[in-house]
């Protein structure tokens, strides 16, 4: 709740605040009209289980050291002795005998500059041309340094995830040597924590950008701590942005960038000392340098080429250039191409989503052989005549007398 007051105190409404936080706007209003050292009512209350205190210590003894699960004990105070209270009263009153839960210890890590940036997605609502607009916004924190920034999209897609990242790896200037995430479905296929499976367009595109990819445990926001703070962060401290009404997306790009900057000069590094934009300054000559990926993809396979130089990709057939015959080359699907991949370096290109099963490019049949492929057979006359949608060429017809008079002349 104190996000809550914090929020309200910058002017942002109610129900906004309620939106944000996932929870029914009667819940915000009603935790805002209790004070905040309010007693909580419900341990000051009578138990059903007052008195009965022997027969439940008696039924837990029962099962020796390790202490029965609430459902077990309910069920046996039933079933023995008529008991004709609910579970949950036996929940309560199973926890209140065994008094406050040992504190779990947390370590607390810090890693050098470069190493590890943090990324996670949060949902706000702004208003964009007048119209109230669900953006989600990717934050990422460097976390030697703490520079924050956030880039805003109105999809969640593998597209806007991939496009976030390159977005936030030109703010910090550099790649670092791993990025954490949280267990999202652009990113995690099965499985989760230490033991998830990466989606294969992630793992392309991290290895395409030179980073590893750290995956929290489930449930465990606590390890990207510094980034799950991020999100309170901003959403309180930069609310003035968020309530005004902006013409464009990029418009509140715009504004985001710079108020990224200005924060870093206020705001102080915890591990150096100085500002974050001094410490960033310093942690980003230790960077990668930034990746050459310069094209999101949502989807990446490995097909082999065919004799007839093709491949195929989401149910068309589209060519390659017939050098690749019988090798297997990398297919990626982007916002509006089906570029191939082969030997580091992009060998073709057509439209995606195209109305024809079929796509080809004339050139890619063309040239010389390799050692280990043949190149087609040229096209002939008749041939280059049909693909350019010519007709056949006009016989020429001579007179009769003609021929008579090249054959005497012949005959001399």
């Amino acid at each position: 709740m104190r996000l809550a007051r914090e929020m309200v105190a910058r002017a942002v409404s109610v129900r906004q605040v309620a939106a944000d936080l996932g929870v029914d706007e009667s819940t915000v209003r009603y935790r805002l009209a209790r004070p905040a050292d309010a007693p909580d009512g419900r341990r000051e209350r009578a138990s059903i289980l007052d008195g009965w205190t022997e027969r439940v210590t008696a039924v837990v003894a029962r099962f020796g050291d390790g202490p029965p699960a609430a459902t077990v004990v309910h069920e046996v105070l039933v079933r023995e002795f008529g008991f004709r209270g609910s579970y949950q009263a036996v929940r309560r009153w199973l926890r209140r005998q065994a008094g406050p839960r040992p504190v779990q210890a947390v370590r607390r890590i810090e890693t050098p500059p470069g190493v590890q940036a943090q990324h996670d997605w949060f949902t706000i609502e702004v208003r964009l041309a007048g119209v109230p607009t669900r953006v989600y916004g990717l934050i990422g924190t460097l976390s030697h340094s703490r520079a924050r920034f956030v880039w805003v999209s109105t999809t969640m897609s593998q597209l806007a995830w991939q496009a976030g990242h390159l977005a936030l790896f030109q703010r910090y200037g550099g790649v670092p040597l791993w990025v954490r995430i949280d267990n999202l479905k652009t990113a995690v296929a099965t499985g989760g924590g230490p033991t998830a499976v990466l989606t294969p367009a992630f793992t392309t595109f991290a290895r395409a950008c030179g980073f590893g990819v750290d995956v929290c445990r489930v449930r465990t926001p606590q390890d990207k701590g510094k980034t799950e703070r991020s999100v309170g962060v901003t959403r309180t401290s930069e609310a003035d942005l968020w309530t005004t009404d902006w013409p464009t997306l990029p418009a509140l790009q715009a504004a985001l960038d710079a108020r990224a900057q200005e924060r870093a000069a206020q705001r102080s590094c915890p591990i150096t000392g100085t500002s974050v934009a001094v410490a960033h300054a310093a942690e980003a000559v230790l960077l990668q340098p930034l990746p050459t990926v310069h094209e999101p993809f949502d989807c990446v396979v490995a097909r082999r080429v065919s004799r007839d130089a093709l491949v195929s990709f989401e149910g068309r057939r589209y060519s390659v250039p017939f050098a690749w015959v019988g090798h297997t080359v990398e297919v990626r699907g982007t916002a509006d191409a089906v570029v191939v991949l082969a030997g580091g370096a992009e060998v073709a290109r057509h439209p995606r989503r195209t109305m024809r099963r079929l796509v080809l490019e004339p050139t890619h049949y063309e040239g010389p052989g390799t050692p280990t492929v043949r190149a087609p057979v040229p096209l002939g006359h008749r041939a280059r005549l049909q693909l350019a949608g010519l007709p056949a060429t006009a016989v020429v017809a001579r007179p009769l007398d003609a021929y008579v008079a090249l054959v005497q002349e012949a005959c001399r």
